[in-house]
């Protein structure tokens, strides 16, 4: 097999594997959802809107299985979104590949006043590694740019996701490892440069 034929077929296997990652928040399949992430790895990490940096397969499986899984399978919950405009790059030696994603999401939160149905933009940052022969997730990250109540829009309400959780008050098994890097969030009064950018290609890559 040539080299531009393997990194075809490793650009296809990144899809796929971020694809199923979001059927599979879908179908609350989240014994399927783990093992798409290099939990071998002690480096690999999820960091998901404010909720700060998750490393390691202990933390991982608290978020998804302890913190995400209770509240998608609240009643009448929704966590739909739909993956575009894919940029992905894998090193010519295949030790590491890097993808970019933008996604619109159709919510649906449960809250003490009820369910709240949300618009949610933002976009996939993540890198990822072969483990056992497969390409995983080593970071995975999705960066909210805007989210607001369906009825409001993005420029009335505009500031519902900016703010950084307060970590210290999150139950300490249920505490990220880190705070997230701050970025760059749709504000009206002011222009967006929408970072990071997307991956380049490597060096020597065809």
């Amino acid at each position: 097999m040539t080299d531009k034929a393997q990194t075809v077929l490793d650009i296809q296997a990144i899809a796929n594997l971020q694809g199923r990652y979001l059927y599979y928040v879908q179908s609350h399949d989240y014994d399927e959802i783990l093992p798409l992430f290099a939990m071998d790895d002690p480096e690999v990490s999820v960091e998901i809107a404010e909720s700060g940096v998750y490393v390691g397969a202990d933390k991982i499986r608290t978020l998804f299985v302890d913190m995400i899984k209770p509240l998608f399978t609240a009643p009448g919950s929704l966590p739909i979104h739909m993956l575009t405009t894919p940029v992905i790059e894998v090193a010519p030696d295949r030790s590491i590949a890097y993808g970019m994603w933008q996604t619109l999401g159709c919510n649906a939160f449960p809250t003490p006043q009820g369910l709240v149905a949300t618009w949610q933009q933002g976009k996939y940052d993540n890198s990822f590694v072969i483990e056992r022969g497969q390409w995983r997730f080593k970071r995975f990250r999705w960066l909210c740019n805007f989210r607001t109540p369906y009825d409001q829009g993005w420029v009335k309400q505009a500031h519902l996701h900016v703010e950084p959780l307060d970590l210290a008050n999150f139950p300490e098994a249920m505490r990220p490892s880190r705070a997230g890097e701050r970025y760059d969030v749709y504000d009206p009064s002011t222009p967006m440069d929408f970072g990071p950018p997307p991956p380049l290609p490597f060096p020597g890559a065809d």
